[in-house]
C-alpha cells in the first residue's frame, strides 16, 4: 500500500488513500472524503486552520469511537 502525505498537515497518512472514499491521517482520528482530497491537492480548497480543523474534528467525532468522515462541505467547498 502506498503512503501519502496528509493534505492536512502534510504527515504521512496512515494506511495510504485506499480505506473507502478516506484514510485515517497521523494529524488526527478522521477520514478524509475522496472529494475533499482531490480538491485540496489541486488547490480548489484552500487547508484549514489547525486549530479550527481539530475542533471540526472533535465536533464532527462527538463520543463517537469512530472516525467522522470530513467532507470538502465541512471545508468550505
Amino acid at each position: 500500500m502506498t503512503k501519502r502525505p496528509c493534505p492536512i498537515c502534510g504527515a504521512e497518512a496512515e494506511g495510504g488513500y485506499s480505506v473507502g472514499d478516506g484514510t485515517p491521517p497521523n494529524c488526527g482520528g478522521f477520514r478524509l472524503a475522496g472529494t475533499a482530497i482531490a480538491l485540496l491537492e489541486n488547490g480548489s480548497l484552500q487547508k484549514p486552520d489547525p486549530k479550527r480543523f481539530r475542533e471540526l474534528v472533535s465536533r464532527k467525532r462527538g463520543k463517537s469511537t469512530e472516525y467522522p468522515v470530513i467532507t470538502s462541505g465541512d471545508l468550505g467547498g
